[in-house]
């Protein structure tokens, strides 16, 4: 049986790789708090919106989501900016 491998490539700036970046985010903050944290996260953007949706079990007092959101946003800003000048 012959074997079809696909491959998804996106262009940097996509919502795909913003989507990405803000879930590895919230992940790197659970594992920097609990080392034994399980995360499924999966983040959706659109024009105005991002919705975090998931699961996770971890041993952390306060974990503000939307704090991670906006850091991540806001790096991603100030890189493009950077590169900009």
């Amino acid at each position: 049986m012959k074997r079809i491998y696909t491959a998804e490539s996106v262009t940097s700036g996509h919502p795909d790789k913003l989507a990405d970046l803000i879930a590895d985010s919230i992940l790197d903050e659970c594992l920097s708090q609990d080392s034994e944290s399980r995360v499924a996260c999966e983040v959706m953007l659109s024009y105005d919106k991002c919705i975090l949706a998931g699961e996770i079990v971890k041993q952390i007092k306060n974990l503000i989501f939307s704090k991670i959101n906006n850091l991540t946003l806001s790096y991603i800003l100030l890189n493009k900016l950077h590169h900009l000048y």
